[in-house]
């Protein structure tokens, strides 16, 4: 194997800890991710990892060589990069992971725009369903709603995710009429998957905020499972309007208590900290922000919500489903 792409591998297997997902990184099968190591470790005299059958970890030699090796591929990679930025090249591919609560229609449709501008860049969108990691290991962006980002990632300001009151129709009927949110029962709050999740609403007009526990039967962190829920009459859902939105037009739910509002939840696009990105990543990011940008006042505004308003944020914030 040409010996820069060893390098690649054996710094693969150390940041991942696994053969199999360094292969995945690397784009070479675990034969060859295995056969690099060892001709690593044969060429410099050294063993490189303590392996066994659940774990793969650096000994104090594969320490000191994976400084060495990180120093030789950044330079390399600055080298690389300097070329293709001063030819104005921008190709390659790009991976983006997304939570079920952000709106992908409208992602998707500004990837196609910028990948119609850029025509050697192709973006793998992925659905991420996990709650452990903000930025996946083989992930150059992601997107993140109503939580922080690691302090060892960059996170901006991207859109704002509204949120709305949601029921069927056929609950409507077998319950009294709603003028206020104490008038839904509490086990008929659908809510995220906390132990003591609370709705905190406020009223557009008078600012009254109201807190309600939920005590219903059906707890999920899985939006969609939540719209599931609705739909099927279970009670009233505090959901994404962008995932409503469907269910609405098809008259399967109808939006409650439109004088009362649920905070937006912040979505912002986190990448990893690092000093030179590639410029199909740098100029991904732009594009995003740009084309969210009518969203940012949004954000902003969200700032002058009273506390409570933003606790509800936090409270009623429907992860992605956990894997």
């Amino acid at each position: 194997m040409e010996r820069l792409k060893a390098l690649e591998v054996f710094k693969a297997v150390a940041d991942h800890g696994s053969f199999t997902r360094a292969a995945d990184a690397t784009n070479v099968g675990v034969p060859s991710v295995s056969r690099a190591v060892q001709d690593l470790e044969t060429m410099l005299g050294v063993q490189l990892f303590n392996r066994t059958t659940r774990r793969v970890a650096l000994t104090t030699a594969g320490h000191a060589v994976l400084e060495r090796v990180t120093g030789v591929l950044s330079s390399y990679e600055d080298l690389a990069r300097t070329g293709s930025d001063e030819a104005g090249d921008c190709a390659g591919n790009v991976r983006i992971e997304v939570p079920a609560i952000f709106d992908t229609a409208r992602l998707t449709s500004v990837l196609v725009r910028f990948m119609r501008a850029w025509p050697k860049v192709r973006v793998d969108v992925r659905r991420v369903d996990h709650l452990a990691d903000t930025l996946g290991d083989l992930a150059d962006l992601a997107i993140v709603v109503g939580r922080s980002a690691p302090s060892s990632c960059i996170a901006r300001s991207l859109a704002a995710v509204h949120l709305g009151l949601y029921a069927s129709p056929a609950w409507l009927e077998r319950t009294s009429a709603l003028a206020h949110p104490l008038d839904v029962p509490a086990e008929a709050c659908l809510a995220t998957g906390a132990q003591h999740s609370v709705w905190t609403v406020s009223h557009a007009a008078s600012g009254e905020c109201v807190s309600l526990a939920s005590r219903a039967a059906l707890r999920t962190n899985c939006p969609h499972a939540l719209l599931a829920a609705a739909v099927d009459g279970e009670g009233v859902a505090i959901l994404p309007d962008s995932l409503a939105q469907a269910a609405l037009n098809r008259g399967e739910l109808v939006r409650v208590l439109d004088a009362w509002q649920v905070a937006p939840l912040e979505a912002c696009l986190v990448y990893r900290s690092r000093r030179n990105l590639p410029a199909r990543v740098r100029r991904l990011t732009e594009y995003l922000l740009d084309a969210f940008g009518e969203q940012r006042d949004e954000i902003d505004a969200m700032a002058a919500v009273p506390n409570i308003a933003r606790l509800a944020a936090t409270q009623a914030t429907l992860a992605p489903c956990a894997a």
